[in-house]
């Protein structure tokens, strides 16, 4: 059995003495998209900021390749992790669309990042207008489209994307959901995702697993698996 990238036992998180999270046991493995599911305060974004390093755990262990991600130093666990949160600020001096994703992307890819800008560009339906534009002037839903083709055109080993289907239209959540199946199944990435309306992205999650406060109340095999 190949061994899973990221192991959860006994996890415990607390907020403010309240228990937010506890998971006992959970494996998710390479080339899978996992989808978590709940009402709001169920534990969803805690555990995505916890995947990502962006909170620490209270008690128990969680394993990235086999190491404690504890031990694992931000500035290398980053080289691997691309974090999209629900909430994204806004360069402050602005500049064109175009110029705010190269920039982005050349940070994570350091080589063909200008390759990789044409590719995501074309896949994601991103027109000429748009790149034109100044980052300052889009609606919430272009700039959250901008930041999730960044942080796909990334190309990292784990993609973390907190909140799928904030601000897309219909459209856009249909492109994602092509995109995000061939990224995990021909990519190879692990996607790990939290929603409030699986049944958007059945296409492209290979499981879906629901939370409750803050534990695991079901876990769903959708098949989607790496090639």
């Amino acid at each position: 059995m190949k061994k899973p990238i990221f192991s959860i036992k006994n996890l415990s998180f607390f907020y403010k003495k309240n228990k937010v999270l506890s998971i006992n046991k959970f494996d998710l493995h390479r080339g899978a998209m996992y989808l978590f599911s709940g009402f709001i305060g169920s534990g969803k974004s805690t555990l995505m900021n916890i995947l990502s390093k962006n909170k620490t755990i209270n008690d128990g262990e969680l394993f990235y390749e086999d190491k404690d991600i504890n031990k694992i130093s931000l500035s290398n666990y980053k080289k691997d992790i691309v974090y999209l949160d629900q909430i994204n600020k806004r360069p402050w001096l602005g500049g064109t669309v175009k110029n705010y994703m190269l920039k982005k992307i050349k940070a994570n890819l350091k080589t063909d990042y200008k390759k990789a800008f044409k590719k995501i560009c074309n896949t994601m339906k991103i027109p000429k207008y748009l790149l034109d534009m100044d980052i300052s002037t889009l609606s919430e839903g272009e700039f959250r489209w901008v930041n999730l083709s960044i942080s796909i055109a990334s190309d990292s080993k784990v993609l973390i994307i907190n909140y799928l289907e904030k601000n897309l239209d219909f459209n856009r959540k249909v492109i994602l959901n092509r995109v995000l199946k061939r990224k995990a199944s021909y990519d190879g990435v692990t996607i790990i995702a939290s929603s409030y309306n699986p049944d958007l992205f059945k296409m492209s999650t290979s499981v879906s697993i629901k939370i409750d406060r803050g534990r695991i109340t079901q876990v769903r095999s959708l098949g989607h698996k790496s090639k």
